[in-house]
């Protein structure tokens, strides 16, 4: 995770090499910063803007400085947070022209210069900064100031909780309407194809109740991994004031034979059509899996790449530890050390994640296998 840390006095400077000492002295990213990226280390950058120490004050202009921490262009630029240690009207006309949207923004926090006070001042639900705030705060015994609607009534928040389960929320109109209803103290209805139980941060009992299929067109929230559930199309009036907000679950993995030599056409083709026989969401797709002698396979590495989808293998001794009624093929097992390698590997990647449910058992394509699980 990046870090950039600016200064604007010497005495604000030396928090800064404070928290930097302290957050480097943690090692890595503590797991309930949800919003920042937890399995990697830390790499904090810090800087100074003051006449003070002119020996290491950065010549660079402050605009210069926001315009490449804020960038997506090389990879590694872009920060994942940024922390001020001055006033806060330094850090607001700073990022002003900068800010995108807090899907894309990255944590803004500010700190006054005596360590007293530490401000959550940009996305701090899918940014982390709240987060962030809170750690930081306890590193250096400040005061966090967190002004989250949802954080200072102690509600529930569908963004954190999107983010913190892995869901993909895209649309964040309807995102403010759950939060206005949650702050009105009205009750949610939701429907999920996963369960609730093990998932973080959800909605408290007073806060929402479950509905069932024959009843999706009542629910606020839909948590799916399927194509279409919902009959309506905007723009209607939707029925019962449902809010119909869709986060896509992305739990699905799809596990993957194929002849050596396989083609990068042939596994799209046979992908594609899976997915869609199956009403799978494309996006729900958190991996594509197989077997470990396969993880050099062309065909199937080129697609993985164009199509940005992580593609894992596992040992035939990892697959074989998946409890199933597998469809069994005495070739494969001369081959691989495994009877079936398409379902036993989603279903084995499934089992990481949560709960596995085989959806689409092993489905030949020409010279392609496929096999569909999800972690409910």
């Amino acid at each position: 995770m990046r870090v950039e840390i600016i200064a604007f006095t010497e005495k604000g400077y030396r928090l800064g090499e404070s928290i930097k000492e302290r957050c480097l002295g943690a090692e890595r990213l503590p797991r309930d910063i949800f919003g920042l990226p937890g399995d990697r280390t830390w790499d904090i950058g810090l800087h100074a803007k003051t006449k003070a120490l002119p020996e290491i004050s950065d010549p660079r202009e402050l605009s210069e400085l926001m315009a490449l921490w804020y960038s997506s262009g090389k990879e590694g630029e872009k920060a994942s947070a940024i922390i001020f240690i001055g006033s806060t009207g330094i850090a607001v006309r700073a990022i002003a022209p900068f800010i995108k949207h807090k899907s894309e923004d990255p944590a803004v926090l500010v700190i006054d210069e005596a360590g007293h006070f530490v401000i959550s001042l940009l996305s701090g639900h899918l940014g982390g900064a709240n987060e962030l705030t809170l750690f930081i705060s306890k590193l250096i015994s400040a005061e966090p100031v967190i002004t989250t609607a949802s954080d200072i009534e102690g509600a529930f928040s569908v963004d954190v909780f999107a983010k913190e389960n892995g869901f993909i929320l895209s649309d964040f109109g309807k995102a403010k309407e759950v939060a206005a209803k949650v702050l009105r103290g009205e009750k949610l209805r939701i429907y999920s194809d996963i369960s609730m139980e093990n998932l973080r941060k959800r909605p408290g009992i007073g806060e929402a109740e479950m509905v069932s299929s024959k009843e999706i067109d009542k629910a606020d929230i839909v948590i799916s991994y399927r194509s279409k559930l919902l009959d309506y199309e905007e723009p209607v009036i939707r029925p019962f004031n449902a809010i119909g907000l869709r986060l896509t679950a992305k739990r699905v993995y799809v596990g993957i034979g194929a002849r050596k030599g396989v083609s990068e056409e042939d596994v799209m083709k046979a992908y594609d059509n899976c997915l869609k026989s199956a009403g799978i969401e494309p996006s729900a797709v958190a991996a594509l899996v197989s077997i470990d002698i396969k993880k050099n396979e062309q065909g199937i590495l080129t697609f993985s790449y164009k199509r940005e989808i992580p593609f894992i293998t596992y040992s035939a001794e990892e697959l074989r530890s998946v409890d199933g009624d597998f469809a069994a093929s005495a070739f494969v097992q001369s081959v691989t050390g495994v009877s079936n390698v398409c379902e036993r590997a989603a279903a084995y990647a499934a089992s990481k994640n949560g709960q596995e449910k085989v959806l689409v058992n092993k489905q030949i394509y020409g010279n392609v296998t496929l096999a569909v699980a999800v972690a409910v």
